[in-house]
């Protein structure tokens, strides 16, 4: 039985729509100043994402079931989700133990940081005009792969690719395997567990793609409560935020193929890429978040550059 009783006093008991418990939902999470940045922008779609999915009814038609009245045992529990979403600071997302990326549902847990990714807006237009025949594509390495949210949706894409993912986590590779079940490609997705390209010599890719560590130890110590629920490994890395990052780039090329492209997400990163590698020829992608948050770079620009 959930401990609720400091929530489920009279006042609460007075809540018996869907409708009511949003209400109070929305006023308890603007109360507590709550972040939201693990996929719901604010506390009313965060509320209403978190009452459906817990109820197990389609979010994208809330709306139809506002007046439906809740059960005591159905509000005790919704109750209880917000309590710890408004105390304990905990991502709705580890809550339902469940995640959606461009309309994919992903399972996840607190091994795993929440799937959330700029890379797979890319995906859903199959990296054009990067990938002229997502057919062709023969291979693909998802690196940081974590909950593997990415290489499976690089799986939708190139559905002729051996699609690898690889993380340094092996509670992070225990979410994926589920979310690789999930989706029926435990015989066409492998998983290795890794740092970065270890267990993976000698091995090339046609594209590799990869949201990494990123966060600045500075903005590591500033990082709302909610981020902390998640696994630090898949957050941090060093004072200019580009540990792994450069280690990804300075390696790429011993892992392309002759016409292969490199993609990493860098988040605020821009200047410390371009500090990091000055003469690199590389592209920003345009996504939703904006004009530098993901890059590309080519094999034989790679090659050439750590040639040198």
């Amino acid at each position: 039985m959930y401990e609720v009783a400091p929530l489920l006093d009279d006042p609460i008991h007075n809540l018996k729509t869907i409708r009511d418990l949003y209400r109070w939902a929305v006023t308890e999470m603007e109360n507590a100043n709550l972040s939201y940045g693990h996929g719901s922008p604010t506390s009313t779609e965060d509320a209403s994402f978190l009452i459906c999915r817990a109820l197990k009814l389609p979010f994208e038609r809330f709306d139809m079931f506002l007046d439906a009245a809740l059960t005591h045992n159905e509000l005790v529990r919704l109750v209880h989700l917000i309590d710890r979403r408004v105390h304990d600071k905990t991502p709705t997302a580890y809550l339902l133990k469940e995640a959606w990326l461009t309309g994919h549902r992903f399972y996840i847990d607190e091994r795993a940081l929440i799937p959330r990714s700029y890379i797979a807006e890319l995906l859903e237009e199959d990296l054009a005009p990067w990938v002229a025949d997502p057919e062709s594509v023969g291979s693909v390495l998802d690196l940081c792969t974590g909950s593997g949210c990415l290489a499976i949706l690089a799986k939708g894409c190139f559905p002729h690719a051996a699609v690898t993912g690889s993380d340094i986590s092996a509670d992070a590779l225990e979410v994926a395997k589920i979310n690789r079940r999930d989706y029926d490609l435990d015989d066409e997705l492998e998983l290795v567990q890794g740092d970065i390209y270890e267990n993976l010599q000698g091995r090339k890719f046609d594209v590799i793609i990869s949201n990494p560590p990123y966060v600045t130890t500075r903005s590591m110590d500033a990082l709302p409560e909610e981020y902390r629920h998640e696994p630090s490994l898949a957050l941090a890395a060093g004072e200019d935020g580009m540990d792994v990052v450069e280690r990804i780039v300075s390696e790429a090329a011993d892992h392309l193929t002759e016409e292969g492209i490199l993609i990493v997400e860098v988040g605020d990163g821009l200047e410390a890429v371009e500090a990091l590698f000055p003469d690199l020829p590389i592209t920003w992608l345009s996504v939703s978040g904006g004009d530098d948050q993901v890059f590309l770079a080519h094999a034989k620009d790679l090659r050439e550059y750590f040639r040198n």
